[in-house]
């Protein structure tokens, strides 16, 4: 899920491969999700949580096919303000619901209203434990993954999504190496 990317690539991507490539947006830049296109909306907090721009576009998606889910408000590294803030927020966001896993949470820390572990923290924390989260509920989705590496690697523990801003920034390495990760045709040049 490129976040909040709908180049054309995107677009590309998810008519020639449906399903397999979506937009996670935040509140910071919010971009209307085609209908062909899943989508989920994160809560903005790795940058700065503001809750009326969450809701707005909480009530915003309520006029658009639902997204896969949206992730509940979360405190970067803090597992105890994260919880805190589950449980204010968990039964305003009404859609499925994702609970952003933080540094210090074990699997049975998930509250059973999840739909999905989206596995945030910090960058060795995630790359220790995130597959403990793995089959914990119906989704997993691992959060910043901006290299071929960290895409090989969430294949690989079975994470169901990875979100990520780099790889369509500029038609670099990053943009080469998930076109060929992701089309499976290291021969394959769309540009």
């Amino acid at each position: 899920m490129p976040a909040n990317n709908l180049s054309g690539v995107c677009h590309f991507i998810a008519g020639r491969y449906p399903g397999k490539i979506g937009i996670l947006n935040t509140p910071f830049s919010w971009k209307k999700p085609p209908k062909y296109m899943p989508w989920a909306l994160d809560n903005g907090c790795f940058t700065e949580w503001m809750p009326d721009k969450f809701m707005h576009y909480l009530k915003l998606s309520k006029l658009l096919h639902p997204p896969l889910w949206v992730a509940v408000p979360d405190v970067v590294a803090d597992p105890e303000a994260t919880l805190k803030l589950w449980h204010e927020w968990y039964k305003k966001v009404n859609f499925k619901l994702a609970f952003v896993c933080q540094d210090g949470h074990e699997p049975q820390d998930v509250p059973k209203e999840a739909e999905c572990c989206f596995i945030g923290g910090t960058t060795e924390w995630k790359l220790n434990n995130a597959h403990k989260f793995n089959g914990v509920r119906k989704l997993l989705h691992i959060g910043r993954v901006t290299t071929l590496t960290r895409l090989k690697w969430a294949e690989r523990i079975g994470a169901d999504s990875v979100d990520g801003t780099g790889f369509f920034r500029a038609k670099g390495k990053q943009y080469s190496d998930f076109i060929n990760w992701f089309m499976g045709d290291p021969q394959l040049c769309l540009f």
